[in-house]
């Protein structure tokens, strides 16, 4: 199973990078220089990026990563989650984490952590979605908080994310069976407020869809630029774009429908949202964790 040995592989390294993160989500520390410093150490491990890290803090739920010119500092109390992928030729491994800034990990940070080891703890084959949904909404409630219930674990297809199946983070009934070698990631959040995450305006990240017929020649070399380089995989806004004509050639070709925009998704309410993940390979009695 040469596939699941490179799923492995790229574990190892986003497994290295993760830990060596950590210690950097501090008071005052630039959330652009996390960013840089994730997706550097997977190069230099010797992997590729599966998705722009996402580095969403307090009600993001998802999607932010920065762009270029980004000031952010982290403030003592956020919560700020850390969502990183890798993969070797195409075989992804994708893990999350959260750190409450400055302090202890409170019940938030705690229910979404528990949540994750509690289905994996139930993860086997033939245990169906609804099911994992289900313990994961009954360990988050049960420390008085709600799963977000529009947001997934889901499978890790070759050079695809979001592949089927989708993990629900709440008892929804689904029917669908885990098999022995199916790689997926389970990622509960919690939160404080009703559950549901919304589409923010921002977005900065997206993914190709296709060419089309441009006019503007900026646009059009931009367009080639982005099919030859990120052909399969998210890219973030500050890979393209540096400047406020960038992000404008960027706006032309999501109108164009050639790109996808990944908007920041917040919670509904504003309330804070918490996010723990890991990568499995289903197995007959159980699961590995390969990150």
């Amino acid at each position: 199973m040469e596939h699941l040995e490179k799923h492995r592989q790229a574990g190892e390294i986003i497994r290295k990078v993760r830990e060596e993160s950590r210690p950097l989500i501090t008071e005052n520390a630039k959330l652009l220089d996390i960013a840089q410093f994730i997706e550097g150490k997977i190069k230099e491990y010797g992997a590729e990026i599966a998705f722009p890290v996402n580095i969403s803090v307090n009600e993001v739920a998802a999607h932010y990563s920065p762009p270029a010119t980004d000031e952010t500092l982290f403030s003592k109390g956020d919560y700020v989650k850390v969502d990183i992928g890798c993969h070797i030729d195409g075989y992804i491994a994708d893990t999350a984490y959260t750190i409450k800034v400055g302090e202890p990990d409170d019940d938030l940070v705690k229910a979404s952590r528990e949540g994750l080891n509690n289905a994996l703890s139930m993860i086997k084959a033939g245990v169906k979605t609804g099911e994992i949904g289900k313990v994961i909404e009954e360990t988050i409630t049960s420390y008085g908080f709600r799963p977000i219930e529009n947001l997934t674990g889901h499978g890790l297809a070759h050079y695809s994310i979001h592949a089927s199946p989708s993990i629900p983070n709440i008892d929804d009934g689904s029917q669908v069976t885990l098999k022995e070698g199916d790689t997926i990631a389970i990622e509960p959040f919690a939160t404080t407020g009703v559950g549901k995450v919304i589409d923010d305006d921002r977005v900065y990240i997206f993914s190709f869809l296709t060419q089309r017929p441009l006019r503007l020649s900026a646009a059009k070399k931009l367009m080639y630029h982005i099919q030859n380089n990120y052909p399969e995989l998210p890219f973030a806004e500050r890979w393209v774009a540096k400047d406020k004509k960038g992000e404008f050639l960027l706006r032309m070709l999501i109108k164009k429908g050639i790109i996808f925009p990944y908007h920041i998704l917040k919670e509904k309410t504003g309330a804070p949202v918490t996010q723990a993940e890991h990568s499995i390979i289903v197995q007959e009695d159980g699961c590995e964790v390969f990150t």
